[in-house]
């Protein structure tokens, strides 16, 4: 099984070699639809066509019958046809050069067709001596830093896609294989924002033949290697999987040698040496005596070193050690602590879904209130909103608060903040607001100072209330803008502004390095972002990051019951 975003880029492949074919645009558009809706469901895209054929998929929003077929073609085959043939129609170079971030089909074209062909590192080369002969200066410039770009982006999962992925694997081997105590370990148990490889350990009364069974699922493309409490393969979308019998008696040193980080490990050897201990995966050795303890839990290893325990997504070697060995370990913000998501796109902007959906869907999560927080009008892909149209959408926001009592409807929006840090909508129409989120959408290449006086700008504003997806990064396409973060932190502060962490799993924003760094100078708010009603499960996500960078449920608002968190607001 491959997961759904895996299926997401495949057809957001096809979307942009329609283009390069130049297509018919409602065909284009159907196949980035299909895209963004597969990479938006909650469940499997293979599991609903598993458990209704076709007909499960047609019920899909953004899914119609030829590409419900071709999903259909590729779960038996492993390949859709048409794209095959569709590949083949252009030089691999030109689909290539769709991999820089912010290079389009139109200027991959382009590209090719004056450079030739060649990898990436070739074309910048070449950019860099002829391209002003073929670009604007500042066209230029931008492809160039897309290049630059690219080079540093690795091949790592998502953090959602990576859990996705590993979500059967898991259940296969409980259910099928015979193993316990299955954990999938690494940067994904930390839950860091990008992962490798699937790394799994387990337990099992009879390591072999688990290894037999686990060999047999149905996903692998091929085994790289087998042994007796190992085994190595390639999945269908060439991700590695990596199983490790482990010991029963030994569990708990080797669980926590490979969920890592190294450093983390590291931290923790030093400390046992200087108690003349000697830590492994096997155990706690006493360098005197000899004697060897051995660990079946992760809390007897940090028992041993007389230290409070230290979840994994703490494992960082950023103070934890020092902080669990004084008892200061922070007690973490967890996912039942949130009452509220304040940044919700609706149908009236690029959302998919309406109102009343979203009103539904936060109630099934116990939600006490949601921001309806659609897009202003400069952000015209977005299908920006304009004074009437606002307006307009607030009847609709006070019909269905009228109808769904139990739920606090707050009207807000997405406001652009723009090159020079003035906002996209007047103060006539801003201050009538509930909550008001003022974001980048633009111009990301301003050097470091002109950023930092647009965003300052924008928190002096009196009426925002939240600063949404801070740096601008979004992962695996483009890094995070430059900044003066501490000058942007106190002023925030000052202004008793927070600080979005949006939990939209290709932003993750803030990086989890600056919460740390933020922790005692603002307060956060964490949000989906969500553009359609299986997002607002993401929430997870952004719970996740908060505590890798240490945060507390006092630190963040929306863990605020209603009346509390109103009053907050209106400070």
């Amino acid at each position: 099984m491959i997961s759904n975003q895996s299926y997401a880029k495949i057809f957001e492949e096809f979307a942009e070699l329609l283009e390069l074919k130049e297509e018919i645009p409602f065909k284009i558009i159907a196949y980035q639809k299909a895209s963004r809706s597969i990479g938006d469901l909650s469940e499997s895209i293979e599991d609903i066509y598993r458990r209704k054929g076709l007909k499960g998929l047609l019920q899909v929003e953004g899914i119609g019958e030829s590409i419900a077929e071709k999903i259909e073609e590729y779960i038996k085959t492993g390949k859709i046809k048409e794209l095959s043939k569709l590949k083949q129609q252009f030089p691999q170079s030109e689909i290539e050069y769709l991999k820089i971030p912010g290079v389009g089909p139109a200027t991959a074209k382009i590209l090719f067709q004056n450079f030739g062909s060649g990898s990436i590192r070739d074309l910048s080369t070449k950019l860099s001596r002829e391209g002003s002969k073929f670009f604007k200066p500042k066209s230029l410039k931008k492809i160039l830093k897309g290049i630059e770009n690219y080079k540093n982006l690795g091949e790592r999962m998502l953090l959602d896609e990576a859990i996705e992925l590993s979500r059967p694997i898991l259940k296969f081997l409980r259910e099928e294989c015979g193993a316990h105590k299955v954990e999938a370990v690494g940067s994904l148990r930390r839950r860091k924002e990008t992962v490798g490889d699937i790394d799994i350990v387990a337990t099992s009364e009879h390591p072999q033949k688990t290894i037999d069974k686990f060999a047999l699922y149905p996903d692998f493309l091929e085994i790289v290697s087998k042994g007796p409490v190992k085994l190595s393969a390639i999945l269908r979308n060439s991700r590695e999987v990596d199983l490790e019998i482990l010991r029963k008696d030994e569990y708990g040193s080797l669980l926590l040698h490979f969920t890592g980080s190294k450093q983390h490990n590291v931290s923790l050897r030093s400390l046992a040496q200087k108690r003349g201990l000697s830590i492994s995966e096997h155990g706690i050795k006493n360098e005197k005596t000899g004697k060897t303890i051995l660990c079946s839990e992760e809390k007897d290893v940090y028992d041993a070193l007389g230290l409070d325990f230290i979840v994994p997504e703490l494992r960082e070697d950023r103070g934890e050690v020092q902080a669990a060995f004084d008892k200061k370990l922070p007690d973490l913000v967890k996912l039942e602590d949130i009452k509220g998501d304040l940044h919700l796109h609706s149908n009236w902007s690029d959302g998919s879904a309406s109102i009343e959906d979203l009103a539904r869907k936060a109630l099934e999560l116990n939600y006490e209130y949601i921001a309806i927080s659609d897009h202003t009008v400069s952000l015209g892909i977005a299908r920006g909103l304009d004074k009437k149209k606002f307006l307009s959408r607030r009847k609709e926001i006070e019909k269905v608060q009228a109808k769904y009592k139990k739920i606090k409807i707050f009207d807000s929006c997405e406001v652009n903040i723009l090159a020079d840090g003035s906002l996209d909508l007047s103060d006539d129409l801003i201050k009538t607001f509930d909550i008001v989120t003022a974001s980048v959408h633009s111009s990301f290449n301003q050097n470091k100072q002109d950023m930092t006086r647009r965003i300052i700008r924008a928190i002096e504003h009196p009426f925002v209330n939240v600063i949404g997806h801070l740096t601008g990064r979004m992962l695996n396409k483009r890094p995070g803008y430059e900044a003066d973060w501490e000058a942007i932190f106190a002023s925030a502060k000052k202004e008793n502004v927070l600080i979005e962490i949006n939990s939209f799993p290709i932003r993750l924003d803030l990086p989890d390095y600056l919460i740390s760094e933020a922790k005692s100078k603002v307060r956060f708010i964490i949000n989906t972002d969500s553009h359609s009603l299986g997002q607002l499960d993401n929430m997870k996500y952004g719970v996740w990051n908060a505590r890798r960078g240490w945060l507390e449920k006092n630190d963040i608002i929306n863990t605020m019951d209603l009346l509390a968190c109103k009053k907050w607001l209106n400070r």
